[in-house]
């Protein structure tokens, strides 16, 4: 074989090969883009916040720095996504040391050490605009299960879309805390706890 002809022949071979890679590069994008994505929150930058009023004239505001959560997103159909959250109630930042001990032990409040989790599971999810939804679920916070929603607003992470390798999620909700046997102190204290999560994920 002529070496003009080895040449011409290790020419085409390394141009099919490149179209071959090109193919499969696009298809795999486009599975990314597709279907259900499995995330999981990383806690860099976030936030897990609740706020009370207290006394009619401060909004007590709390800080959890123990939290986790996996996000199973489905970019054709949000309302097929699912969202599962664990705070570890313990964790309780606070600017005033006396307060987080009150709180975190107190029978009273959040009885830590008999309920040292409060968590929320979903249940279904309503859609309520191009990249949010209402992620109806169950709260489960110091030994008793109510249901809950929490309104979601996702951005678009690293990649600059929803698809993306990372989602950034901003969430709201609250409860009246006497529907948790928390019924107490209601002089000190209002009755409506206001959930804020700032967080983001990181596609598995």
């Amino acid at each position: 074989m002529s070496r003009l002809l080895q040449k011409s022949i290790a020419a085409i071979t390394l141009f099919c090969l490149s179209i071959a890679l090109t193919i499969t590069s696009s298809t795999a994008s486009a599975a990314d883009s597709t279907g259900t994505q499995s995330y999981t929150l990383t806690r860099q930058y976030g936030s897990v916040l609740f706020r009370v009023m207290q006394q009619d004239y401060l909004n007590l505001v709390g800080r959890f720095d123990n939290y986790s959560a996996t996000l199973e997103m489905d970019f054709e159909d949000l309302s097929n996504s699912r969202l599962t959250a664990t705070v570890q109630m313990g964790s309780l930042s606070m600017a005033d040391s006396d307060v987080v001990e009150t709180l975190v032990n107190s029978s009273a409040w959040f009885n830590a050490s008999l309920y040292p989790e409060a968590t929320f599971t979903t249940t279904s999810v309503e859609v309520t605009g191009e990249n949010s939804a209402d992620f109806h679920g169950e709260l489960n916070f110091i030994g008793v299960t109510k249901p809950w929603t929490l309104h979601v607003q996702f951005f678009g992470g690293a990649d600059g879309k929803l698809t993306g390798s990372s989602i950034g999620m901003l969430a709201i909700g609250s409860f009246d805390r006497t529907d948790f046997g928390m019924d107490q102190y209601l002089n000190m204290a209002k009755e409506l706890v206001s959930i804020e999560v700032n967080a983001k994920f990181n596609r598995d």
